[in-house]
């Protein structure tokens, strides 16, 4: 009998260590931890911060901007960003959503992008989303990021017509 009490307890503590709780819900404190890194990101773009704009990134960070290729890495985003922070630009996001568990979050939003002077330079409406993770020190860092103009593409144009093949001659 002593044997199949050890035999069921046993057996219970194996069920219960393999057993994991389901990641904890997003707190209020994370919602705003991802407000204030999207603040913060259009505070350093309105004065063409570099460091400012990659500060929230993770080093295996990508980037997925829209008509362009993936970047990868932070020294990646950097040069993408730097070779953009030539022009003056103020962008304004609006965060619709932050959802995730435990170690992971992702927001979704808005973004209205605007060249400097404001009379004169081009807009953009669009829409984005961002990836988070938490890293072991609390902090949540951008993992992953993607974002698109509302607008459609431009058309193409149409593909130039083939060169016409000289006629066949016949040898006579």
């Amino acid at each position: 009998m002593r044997r199949v009490a050890a035999g069921a307890c046993l057996l219970t503590f194996a069920v219960l260590g393999g057993c994991k709780s389901a990641p904890a819900p997003l707190t209020a404190a994370d919602h705003a931890a991802a407000q204030a890194m999207d603040s913060a990101y259009s505070a350093a773009v309105a004065v063409g911060d570099v460091a400012g704009m990659t500060a929230g990134y993770s080093p295996d960070a990508m980037v997925q901007p829209p008509s362009m290729p993936m970047v990868k890495g932070m020294q990646a985003i950097r040069q993408f960003y730097q070779a953009m922070s030539s022009v003056k630009v103020t962008i304004q996001l609006t965060q619709e959503t932050a959802d995730g568990s435990g170690d992971f979050m992702y927001t979704t939003g808005r973004y209205h992008y605007q060249q400097m002077p404001a009379e004169t330079g081009p807009s953009e409406d669009g829409k984005y989303l961002e990836v988070f993770r938490r890293g072991a020190d609390g902090k949540w860092m951008l993992v992953a990021e993607s974002w698109s103009p509302n607008a459609p593409p431009a058309p193409m144009a149409p593909a130039a017509a083939a060169p016409a093949k000289p006629a066949a001659h016949r040898a006579k």
